[in-house]
């Protein structure tokens, strides 16, 4: 017999057992990761008992309405094309509805459901909260200096027991962002510090990459400078990108990062200093959205990291993060995309 010992599992077995109760349709687990809850990997795949259909699912143990959409794509990029389900604790009529547009499958504990997997369709609306499983409330948004903090800590570990001031430099905020930013992280149990040496240790950091990568679209957005056309990609192999404090993302550093080949969507995150000195010296010019112009074009962000763990001697120093290559792969939404994304999340986030 299957013990469940997680919130995870404990919202996923009332969820199937619901399911069951109030369909008919049952769901065999066919297999769980190893560490649920992380938005990078599946949580669970169920196979359709009586078929060979299988489910793979993300758990949340809350959800709001203003979320799906990165939930949704951060799902989408885990399962790589398979039929998807997303299981949480409840979800209500808004959130279904809104699950029910992007086309994904949903299960609660309580037996809402919406499963469309032909010739399966289930759809059950207007069940109230389980008992003996309260309704979970999302987890506080962070702001967008949060995350830069949380950026920083994630792609530098070791600034976990370093001082806030320290942190505050990598993460290029004020230092007084840095402690409710600490305290938030030790409350919701991503890290935890010893009460004799006030050592800190990661207890759920795949969880606060997930949670980071599906906050990152307005982090991002606060920092986009404009979109720009280029008559080619030369000035990368002569630029010296360190004299402009700026890194490259996007198809290039996929490329040095998995084994994807590189596409023409290229990303730049330069200091606030030098940015526009670094776009008249490159030559990029302003385009126009509505221009079907055929040149390369480059998203120009502004850095909004300081130090952020590569050393200068790193043959990657001028690429991005695995972290930020990561986000951004997330984001676009096509199947070589996501499986780039999760060879990086493989080989980094592990």
């Amino acid at each position: 017999m299957t013990t469940y010992t997680t919130v995870e599992e404990r919202i996923a077995s009332k969820a199937v057992a619901a399911l069951y109760a109030k369909s008919g349709l049952q769901l065999e687990l066919i297999d769980k990761n190893s560490v649920l809850g992380t938005g990078l990997w599946p949580d669970m795949r169920f196979k359709i008992s009586g078929s060979e259909l299988e489910l793979v699912c993300e758990i949340k143990t809350g959800l709001s309405r203003n979320m799906l959409e990165p939930v949704v794509r951060l799902l989408q990029s885990a399962v790589e094309g398979r039929p998807a389900m997303i299981i949480a604790n409840y979800i209500d009529a808004k959130l279904g509805e809104g699950l029910r547009e992007l086309g994904v499958n949903y299960l609660d504990a309580s037996g809402n459901a919406y499963i469309k997997l032909t010739p399966f369709f289930v759809f059950i609306e207007g069940q109230s909260i389980a008992d003996g499983l309260t309704q979970i409330k999302p987890a506080k948004s962070f702001s967008s200096t949060d995350l830069q903090v949380i950026y920083a800590l994630l792609t530098n570990p070791d600034l976990l027991n370093e001082n806030y001031r320290e942190v505050s430099r990598c993460a290029n905020v004020a230092l007084g962002v840095c402690g409710s930013v600490f305290r938030e992280l030790k409350d919701q149990g991503y890290f935890v510090e010893a009460v004799s040496t006030k050592k800190r240790e990661w207890r759920a950091r795949h969880k606060l990459i997930g949670r980071w990568v599906e906050q990152y679209p307005m982090l991002i957005r606060r920092t986009f400078l404009g979109e720009f056309s280029i008559a080619n990609f030369d000035w990368l192999r002569s630029a010296d990108l360190n004299n402009f404090d700026a890194q490259i993302g996007g198809g290039l550093a996929v490329a040095r990062y998995t084994q994807v080949k590189a596409n023409n969507n290229v990303s730049v995150y330069v200091s606030d200093q030098q940015q526009w000195q670094f776009i008249r010296e490159m030559g990029f010019v302003k385009e126009d959205h509505e221009s079907s112009d055929s040149k390369p074009r480059v998203k120009v962000f502004s850095k909004f990291w300081g130090n952020n763990g590569l050393a200068k001697s790193d043959s990657k120093a001028s690429l991005v993060h695995p972290l930020m290559a990561y986000a951004e792969l997330i984001q676009t939404g096509d199947l070589v995309s996501h499986q780039a994304a999760n060879q990086i999340a493989s080989k980094y986030f592990v």
